[in-house]
């Protein structure tokens, strides 16, 4: 997320060019090293039991480290090396543009100073941003009374970071009771609370979302594609239910809907979510506790 957030407002102050932060992105996911691999590397776990863990990612929203700990590949102590290893995100997107001759980081400094005030960020803020953590991010970017959401939008996130775009990025969030679209996907999981999920796009927005997850290059958002897009909704809803069942909070998924001509979804209040997967702002929208209409 921090290359993509920082390496925009970059953008929009000239210091670089969108053509160049595609070349830090890939610069930045070079020198940050996945975890996983770090561990096999340093002989701490085998490849089979990364596998696993990556695995098992998919049907729990937790992190490696966390997962490993709990199946017992890893200590405590061990994932804080590891983590060590892997170094500082915003240091890593710092050391990134230095290797490229972009900026140096007294410069980048001073950008972000600039972004801070701003944005009307504390030095907290600040601090959790450059964390590149989603748990600390994502608050950052929704309205002050959108804590009943936290879980849900944390979810989709780190969703789309593993199984999306590892670069994606968040934008400023907020409520509304009707989001115009001319295509989506939408999912209800009925429980104490109903919760829906759904994703709005216009035109080819949603395109890059569902060849990526659905592993096939579609031509357009058909209706192949936006079924692509409702079994990642699935597996958000799906990974959202099982940590409610974790607290005894039993939630049953509906089967998705989806439509390539609608003219917007509807509801008394949700959140609409901005956020760039592979250069393309697709719309997610979650209504909690209110219905949300496709139509």
């Amino acid at each position: 997320m921090i290359s993509k957030i920082l390496g925009n407002y970059l953008i929009s102050k000239g210091k670089i060019t969108s053509e160049q932060l595609d070349d830090v992105v890939e610069e930045f996911t070079r020198i940050r090293v996945k975890l996983g691999l770090i561990a096999v590397a340093e002989g701490m776990i085998t490849q089979e039991q990364a596998d696993k863990v990556n695995r098992l990612q998919a049907v729990m929203d937790q992190r490696f480290g966390d997962i490993a700990i709990i199946k017992g590949y890893l200590t405590e102590k061990q994932v804080d090396e590891l983590l060590r290893l892997q170094g500082n995100p915003y240091l890593a997107f710092a050391q990134a543009l230095e290797n490229l001759d972009l900026m140096k980081m007294p410069e980048l400094d001073d950008m972000m100073r600039e972004y801070q005030a701003e944005n009307e960020f504390t030095n907290s803020s600040m601090e959790d941003l450059k964390s590149d953590d989603v748990d600390r991010v994502l608050p950052l970017f929704l309205p002050p009374d959108a804590v009943e959401y936290l879980d849900m939008a944390g979810i989709v996130l780190r969703t789309i970071i593993r199984c999306v775009d590892n670069n994606m990025m968040p934008m400023k969030a907020y409520f509304d009771k009707q989001y115009p679209a001319d295509n989506g996907a939408m999912q209800l999981a009925e429980g104490e609370k109903q919760v829906t999920c759904a994703f709005a796009g216009n035109g080819q927005t949603l395109l890059p979302t569902a060849s990526c997850f659905g592993q096939e290059e579609f031509e357009n958002v058909n209706e192949d594609a936006l079924d692509a897009v409702a079994e990642l909704i699935n597996c958000i809803n799906g990974l959202y239910a099982f940590d409610m069942s974790q607290n005894r909070m039993e939630m049953e998924l509906c089967p998705p809907e989806f439509s390539t001509s609608i003219s917007g979804f509807y509801s008394e209040k949700m959140l609409v979510l901005p956020i760039e997967v592979y250069n393309e702002t697709i719309q997610v929208l979650l209504a909690i506790g209110n219905s949300l209409e496709m139509r």
